[in-house]
């Protein structure tokens, strides 16, 4: 079989052609640095939130694996309330959010409007968000709390993992 060189011109431009269209789509769908911290946050308002009654065990899991996307020394600032300072471990900030949670019944935290600001050569990044707390407390009240927010993360062998969180304002209602 003799191959002409038509034929031949015509399956290297498609060969090339499916080379260049997988390139572009896996430069298109790699994970940047941004949509990792976007990850990491939809993670955060995903775990946080509580649709129904949870039973002690899985919400001491739940409150584990939170605490999980936290750096082992995560500090906390929101004005008038030095007591929440930090920094936390790990262990004691899982016991912080068990006990958190404990007191709803529904909980919903919305992360929104996120603003990633990246500084690659040093592994951190620095995202200014707006943070609603919306939720039933056990005796009935609601509960619907928004700040903006400030928030440091680091890049490690773990993946982005949050150091530090600040309000930078009260948004009035």
């Amino acid at each position: 079989m003799v191959i002409k060189a038509k034929s031949l011109f015509r399956t290297m431009l498609i060969l090339v052609l499916m080379a260049g269209l997988g390139t572009g789509i896996w430069l298109y769908l790699r994970p940047t640095d941004e949509n990792l911290i976007r990850a990491r946050f939809g993670e955060l308002e995903k775990l946080a939130s509580k649709a129904a009654k949870e039973g002690a065990l899985p919400a001491a899991g739940k409150a584990k694996e939170i605490a999980r996307l936290f750096s082992e020394k995560s500090t906390f600032s929101v004005h008038g309330l030095d007591w929440m300072a930090g920094p936390f471990t790990r262990q004691a900030l899982s016991g912080n959010i068990f006990r958190s949670r404990a007191m709803f019944s529904t909980l919903k935290l919305s992360l929104d409007d996120l603003e990633p600001e990246i500084d690659s050569e040093k592994g951190t990044a620095k995202v200014f968000l707006s943070a609603s707390l919306t939720g039933t407390l056990k005796d009935g009240r609601t509960v619907r709390e928004i700040r903006e927010l400030e928030s440091t993360l680091s890049k490690t062998g773990e993946g982005w993992i949050f150091e530090n969180f600040k309000i930078r304002e009260i948004i009035k209602k």
